[in-house]
């Protein structure tokens, strides 16, 4: 790949840093509670919706394709080794 100039790395980091505002807490999503109640909007305002009802509400943890692990496992590593069998002496 060739090297960028000052100017174009420049307005790279300045859409990165805009694709990074625009996080998941921007997405539209719908709640529904046992009560009969709904809220729709933005994840941002439901978590604080849920909060004050006494739920907690996570984002969802990033697939492998988005740069996460890919494994929910408690290794945590997220690679995949080979078993090379038992050794006996």
């Amino acid at each position: 790949m060739a090297k960028m100039s000052r100017e174009e790395r420049a307005e790279l980091e300045a859409r990165l840093a805009e694709d990074d505002a625009e996080d998941d807490d921007d997405d539209e999503v719908e709640l529904k509670f046992s009560d009969g109640s709904a809220f729709r909007g933005r994840f941002r305002r439901a978590r604080q919706v849920a909060s004050a009802r006494g739920f907690k509400l996570e984002p969802d943890p990033p697939t492998a394709d988005e740069g996460g692990t890919g494994k929910g496992g408690k290794g945590g590593g997220g690679e995949v080794k080979r078993f090379a069998g038992r050794r006996v002496s």
